[in-house]
């Protein structure tokens, strides 16, 4: 028999548990009845809503793993949806996650006359964002529940947020909700255009979180990252582009803060009709820079080398199902310019390479016996991906006019010189013209240099099968290949100046051979320009199983 005051204990938990349910899963603020395309990065405008699909975990995920915030993931914008009525403007934004309904700040940025870029309030975002637009906004619509857990804020030509409407929480299906009335919007275009993009960044008490400054750990890559180096923007995810790190990058001096993405929609008696526009565009400033990803050169490494080396060098083996290359210490050509101190040769000594793949990205290690300059060593990696038909690929000779050439033709040659990019490695792919792609990393008080390289960029790298690969070292030289025979190089053992008549090929050094002299030698009429070492790895569902001298 239960006694009054447990009954009322009871039904007041049982309170406390509706009450908790429907702050979890507010009912929406209106009905949203907009079919959404079917894809990511579409715009339409169906049943008034304008609505903006994003793909799945695009955004940045940098995070503090000390405070275990922000969550990635209650960051990726999957879709926004944008409604008026002629009396309240709405928003809908679903998420991948809403684990923590703090997680997101997003703001709806606007232009009402986006034929006139300049005559708006200001092109930097609010709240010290480190963001900034090509064109100046009128008002923002700003959902952050940091700031206040009950209402959405407009900045309207103003620093200073107003707080107004209502907000709506679902937490379940990570969505948020927000109405503002169109009151707090006095110029809103009733019959016109509106340029618009929504942008995501990470709650800070409120504010938006800044994580160059608050040196969080990038999970994909494996390091802690700052402003000066790597990311100055604080944005996240931004909906209708993809992915975020192509479009906001890199530190103060070398990235971009700019969001060029938009969306502008017609009015007509305050409801939207149809998309006027959806593209990108960029400022004077921005469009004198190439409009490419900078993803700087990491301190540490890519990923985490287990395998252990050959004792013997040259030699070669697969363990952890890394192809691992060894090659002696002070077997390379040592010509140099001694005017200019160029190449410092000790950063051409190879001594160990390694390949790793996971079915989705080639890791490649390359370690010398220096690494005093970062920009001495131009690494290529020549790749057949069908062995047992040397004859079937784009060319024998290597690229970048090395003078150098192989037995067998290559698909596809990988190259590292910051020379020619300090952001990324490159890809001649059945080409002589390199396209950059995928990620670095450097320790030079190790003489190691990483590169990352997603294997779709690297069309018929094989799951299963053989490809056949060697390392080879150049210098560098303004990110092309150094020639020591044009350019006047001493011989330091002898002190004599030598021409192509005494070194034609530009090689300094190839791994898994010694020495480097006894392979390409001589001038054109006398010698050999021909790298024979090479290397047949075996992959079983995209990893190294083992590997044979070819």
């Amino acid at each position: 028999r239960m006694t009054n005051s447990k009954v009322f204990l009871l039904a007041f938990i049982a309170l406390l548990a509706f009450t908790a349910s429907l702050v979890f899963a507010a009912p929406s603020l209106r009905q949203w009845t907009g079919t959404a395309p079917s894809m990511p990065l579409q715009v339409v405008v169906s049943n008034g809503e304008l609505i903006v699909t994003d793909p799945s975990n695009d955004q940045y995920k940098y995070y503090s793993p000390q405070y275990n915030w922000p969550i990635p993931s209650d960051l990726d914008i999957l879709e926004a949806r944008v409604y008026s009525d002629g009396q309240n403007i709405y928003v809908r934004y679903k998420f991948q996650t809403l684990k923590s309904k703090y997680s997101p700040y997003v703001m709806l940025v606007m232009d009402f006359t986006p034929d006139n870029d300049m005559d708006g309030f200001d092109n930097w975002l609010p709240d010290w964002s480190d963001t900034k637009l090509p064109w100046k906004w009128d008002a923002i619509i700003g959902v952050n529940l940091g700031k206040k857990d009950s209402q959405p804020f407009v900045f309207y030509r103003s620093w200073n947020p107003q707080f107004v409407g209502s907000l709506a929480v679902d937490q379940d299906n990570a969505v948020i909700e927000a109405m503002v009335p169109l009151s707090a919007l006095p110029d809103f275009p009733r019959n016109g255009k509106i340029r618009m993009v929504i942008v995501v960044f990470a709650n800070d008490y409120g504010g938006i979180w800044d994580p160059g400054k608050r040196k969080n750990y990038d999970p994909e890559i494996g390091i802690v990252i700052n402003e000066e180096t790597f990311y100055a923007c604080n944005v996240y995810d931004i909906a209708g582009q993809a992915p975020t790190n192509m479009e906001v990058y890199g530190n103060w001096k070398d990235g971009v803060q700019e969001v060029a993405v938009y969306y502008t929609v017609s009015t007509s008696n305050g409801v939207f009709t149809s998309v006027a526009d959806y593209g990108r565009k960029v400022s004077f400033e921005r469009s004198l820079a190439k409009m490419k990803l900078i993803y700087p050169p990491l301190p540490g490494q890519l990923r985490n080398w287990a395998g252990t080396p050959p004792l013997t060098s040259p030699g070669s083996t697969v363990v952890s199902n890394e192809a691992i290359i060894t090659d002696p210490a002070n077997d390379q050509y040592k010509y140099y310019r001694p005017d200019w101190n160029w190449p410092i040769t000790s950063d051409l000594d190879v001594l160990e390479t390694r390949l790793y793949s996971d079915g989705q990205y080639l890791y490649i290690r390359v370690k010398f016996s220096t690494l005093k300059n970062k920009y001495s060593p131009y690494i290529m990696i020549p790749i057949d991906y069908t062995p047992d038909n040397p004859s079937d690929g784009f060319s024998e000779w290597l690229p970048d006019w090395s003078d150098t050439n192989l037995p067998w033709k290559w698909d596809v040659v990988i190259g590292i010189n910051f020379g020619k990019s300090e952001t990324q490695p490159f890809v001649f792919n059945h080409a002589w013209d390199p396209t950059f792609t995928g990620q670095l990393a450097v320790n030079q008080t190790q003489g190691v240099i990483e590169a990352k390289i997603p294997l779709s960029s690297l069309p018929g790298f094989p799951t299963n099968g053989k490809i056949k690969y060697t390392f080879i070292i150049f210098a560098n030289s303004f990110g092309g290949v150094w020639d020591p025979g044009q350019n006047n190089a001493v011989d330091p053992s002898t002190g004599k100046t030598i021409s192509e008549d005494d070194y034609a090929s530009d090689v300094y050094d190839i791994a898994g051979q010694a020495p480097t002299s006894a392979e390409v030698y001589g001038g054109w009429g006398n010698g050999s320009q021909t790298v024979k070492t090479a290397f047949t790895a075996q992959l079983t569902n995209g990893l190294f199983v083992g590997i044979t001298s070819a």
